[in-house]
């Protein structure tokens, strides 16, 4: 087992990833240490989410909020728009919870403390295990899904993940060092990302080989095994696209609680449409256009038919619903689904 962390270690300090909130190995090894901030945040955006992804949003939100008192007093609406095309909102609310609670009970510092740092909004106890691995240096098992992947091929694990959590922890914590713990965990996901890759593993190349029992058993490709999917429940409901003349559209602040609350979107009805047609949302001239816009997320598919209508001079609610200059308006702002809405509404 040393012998494969230590092959590992020398494969990252050749080879890691440059990111922004990442210390290189080298500059690690000279005293620099990682900001903690940085970890905790990019360790959130990360969670469901790509690397490449992850980059532009976690720059521009460290310039924005550059630590936890900072962002501590960011709006929540904010800190959702900013959000928007990450998917998964519920972490954004919790990032300010917890700045919130760093601040007021830790002096806006994070805790090298695995039981406080459980007790935060959203640290669960794999973000709790990579803080303390990769910003304050403490050996910690931290296993993401890529980690998973490169345990499950090296020892041939032959279940699928979620049946074997246990196992994939046991092996990990053989592998994982004394010291260096966090790099070692960096080492891994790099390793995972280039070289254990989900799809076409490139063996060819791969320094820790001679120890895989995959590869021993030709049964790399076919490792980790696929869990069984469900076909995922689809609902039904109706988006309303309000064009107001000349040029302009209506959206609203869609209510806290819930999927996309709190986010910038147009009226929907129901996603549990059962009759032919919804309550819609204000007295209008809508034309119903059988165009549907299709949406995956994590436990439901959601399809939603498009309803258009033109106005004049329109007199709304404005605590719910505000009118925006279509030319100039940035489709950023929304959430992935209503993006759909607003590119396919456009188009009609």
């Amino acid at each position: 087992m040393a012998n494969i962390t230590r092959k590992l270690l020398a494969w990252y300090a050749k080879n890691q990833r440059t990111l922004p909130w990442r210390v290189s190995f080298n500059y690690a090894n000279s005293g620099q240490a990682p900001d903690p901030y940085k970890i905790w945040i990019s360790e959130i955006m990360l969670q469901q989410t790509t690397v490449s992804t992850v980059i532009p949003y976690f720059e521009k939100f460290i310039k924005k909020w550059d630590c936890v008192n900072t962002l501590s007093q960011a709006n929540e609406n904010d800190i959702l728009a900013f959000w928007a095309g990450l998917g998964y909102y519920a972490r954004a609310r919790n990032l300010l919870k917890c700045a919130k609670d760093l601040r007021e009970k830790f002096n806006g510092k994070i805790p090298n403390d695995k039981k406080l740092l459980l007790g935060l909004p959203g640290i669960g106890e794999y973000t709790a295990s990579a803080i303390r691995s990769i910003a304050f240096g403490e050996r910690e098992v931290v296993i993401d899904s890529n980690i998973e992947r490169v345990v499950c091929r090296l020892f041939k694990i032959e279940k699928p993940i979620k049946q074997s959590k246990i196992e994939i922890k046991k092996y990990a914590s053989q592998l994982f060092p004394e010291y260096h713990s966090g790099d070692f965990a960096q080492a891994l996901m790099d390793f995972a990302n280039s070289v254990c890759k989900p799809k076409k593993p490139v063996c060819k190349y791969c320094i820790i080989s001679s120890s895989c029992l995959s590869l021993k058993h030709n049964v790399v490709e076919t490792i980790p095994i696929k869990q069984i999917k469900k076909n995922k429940l689809l609902k039904k409901g109706y988006v309303f696209f309000a064009k107001i003349k000349p040029n302009k559209i209506l959206l609203e602040r869609r209510p806290s609680e819930g999927i996309l609350g709190g986010l910038l979107g147009f009226p929907t009805s129901s996603w549990n449409i059962k009759k032919d047609l919804p309550m819609v949302p204000f007295e209008a001239n809508w034309s119903f256009t059988n165009k549907v816009v299709i949406h995956q997320f994590t436990h439901f598919k959601l399809e939603l038919e498009i309803a258009i209508a033109e106005l004049e001079n329109p007199k709304f609610d404005t605590s719910r619903y505000f009118i925006i200059d279509n030319e100039n308006f940035d489709i950023m702002a929304l959430p992935a689904l209503m993006r759909k809405v607003y590119s396919k509404a456009n188009s009609l």
